[in-house]
């Protein structure tokens, strides 16, 4: 039987609602994602917190997953339970990619098309940009897999959180991993600083960071409120967490944390690899920001 989702971000139930024409063009446009891949699937935003304009409202039951193409800065993947939507015009209008009906509930998107997908009961690869996918044959002890992130100085190099094993690190693209620390492991986000990879996770103990890849860990100062996701750029210039209080980014490796104007439940959030001041999230009610001034201020499109 599989194991029940410990870590996910759901939306609550909806209320009842009387019938509007508005309501119904929505449930269309959802059902013609849902069976095609490439229709178009929400355009346009405008809701969100007080100085914050959305770009979009994607409309999913749950939010797991948002990140850059590495390339590109107006082309990114948001996963869901029910698999991978792609914007190409910066996040004013989404896609449904041809990976549906999966848990996407990490992404983890690296150079030359290849990227992999990890989430409840799913480790998937593409080398194609997405276009086909493939089982990723490994031997993890469980594939409930509940954070991922890859070195970015070694694309072979990836962190895991398995649940009810711990937390284990591959050096070959995700086919043979060794545990590097037993119990639960939330966020999780890794960086090269100075040449070192660095990694800092949501531990049972609070925010931590390791400097050995996971061998051993050390206590961070947290920001204010839960955190719920993690990104860092490339060098860790900017780490950012999203937390049920908002957004904060820290520029001195996750010692200490500066929470910025975004009043809003942050599920996930992405930093654009070559521009660290270039951030994106998605809030509770799947509202799409994105700033490029780290998160000083969230602009419309």
């Amino acid at each position: 039987m599989a194991k029940k989702r410990q870590s996910a971000y759901r939306r609550p139930p909806p209320k009842k609602a009387a019938f509007s024409p508005r309501l119904l063009l929505m449930g269309a446009l959802l059902l013609a994602a849902a069976g095609v891949a490439g229709a178009a699937l929400v355009l346009g935003g405008g809701g969100g917190p007080a100085g914050a304009v959305a770009w979009a409202t994607l409309g999913t039951r749950d939010v797991h997953s948002l990140v850059f193409e590495p390339a590109d800065p107006e082309h990114l993947y948001f996963g869901h339970h029910g698999g991978l939507l792609e914007t190409r015009d910066g996040g004013r209008s989404w896609q449904a990619t041809a990976l549906r009906g999966v848990d996407a509930m990490n992404v983890s998107t690296r150079s030359g098309g290849f990227f992999q997908i990890a989430g409840h009961n799913v480790y998937m690869e593409t080398t194609d940009g997405g276009r086909t996918w493939q089982d990723v044959p490994n031997d993890l002890p469980g594939l409930d897999l509940h954070a991922f992130a890859v070195d970015p100085a070694d694309p072979s190099r990836a962190w895991t959180y398995s649940v009810g094993f711990g937390l284990f690190e591959t050096t070959d693209r995700g086919r043979t991993w060794q545990l590097r620390q037993p119990g639960s492991w939330g966020a999780l986000t890794a960086f090269a600083e100075g040449g070192q990879a660095a990694l800092i996770a949501v531990s049972p103990s609070g925010l931590v960071r390791s400097d050995d890849g996971g061998r051993s860990w050390a206590g961070l100062a947290a920001p204010p409120g839960q955190v719920v996701s993690l990104a860092a750029s490339p060098s860790g210039a900017l780490i950012y967490a999203g937390t049920t209080d908002g957004l904060s980014r820290s520029t001195d490796g996750g010692r200490s944390w500066t929470r910025n104007t975004l009043a809003t439940v942050v599920v996930t959030v992405a930093v654009y690899p070559e521009d660290p001041d270039t951030v994106a999230i998605v809030d509770d009610k799947t509202h799409f920001f994105r700033s490029a001034n780290g998160g000083d201020s969230w602009p419309g499109p």
